[in-house]
């Protein structure tokens, strides 16, 4: 095992997990508005679905963006509006009364969003260039990649989530709880902001 690329793997990832994008900043959302269990399914949507992005990543399906380089300027506002949608319904949630229509994200709809995530896919295009060998031994790297990722993954899913439920607990106990809704639409608008001029 190089112990270097392990260090320098460590180095890079952690801040990337850890960062707000759009997965954390969806997972705090969630984990606020229907609480941890509820919102564990879309965790695990994401600890299984970003991994597999890379993995397939490593394959070399990065390349189609390099052959067709609008598809990135597509994806980007594709999850612009989508993020746009998540911030009018969860300002929703509080002032309008379709709080029982509302719901956390599914497993499935949690994996397949990482297809369209900007930020996932900037991740696992910079992890596969540093750290996947090239010629002999490609293959096996790819596979400690993408353990790695899945490894890290966990970490800070869940530590968004308990962010999240904190930061409920936190304007409960203020008073200020019936501005959540606002709190969490204004912090998905900040993600959009940020993405789009990335």
């Amino acid at each position: 095992m190089d112990y270097n690329l392990l260090f320098g793997f460590l180095l890079i990832s952690l801040p990337t997990f850890f960062t707000p994008g759009p997965n954390n900043l969806m997972l705090m959302t969630s984990a606020a508005k229907f609480g941890l269990n509820r919102t564990l399914p879309h965790a695990i949507g994401i600890i299984i679905g970003f991994p597999i992005l890379v993995f397939f990543i490593g394959l070399g399906l990065a390349e189609i963006f390099n052959i067709f380089p609008i598809l990135k300027i597509i994806l980007k506002y594709f999850a612009a509006i989508y993020f746009l949608w998540l911030a009018y319904n969860l300002l929703g949630l509080k002032i309008g009364k379709t709080e029982g229509a509302a719901r956390p994200m599914k497993f499935y709809e949690a994996a397949l969003f990482q297809w369209i995530n900007p930020k996932a896919w900037a991740m696992g295009v910079s992890f596969v260039s540093a750290f996947v060998v090239v010629g002999e031994g490609s293959f096996f790297s790819l596979l400690v990649l993408t353990f790695g990722c899945f490894i890290i993954s966990p970490l800070s899913t869940f530590a968004w989530m308990v962010f999240g439920k904190q930061l409920y607990y936190f304007l409960q106990k203020s008073g200020l709880e019936k501005y959540l809704g606002i709190i969490l639409a204004g912090l998905m608008l900040v993600a959009i902001i940020i993405f789009l001029f990335d």
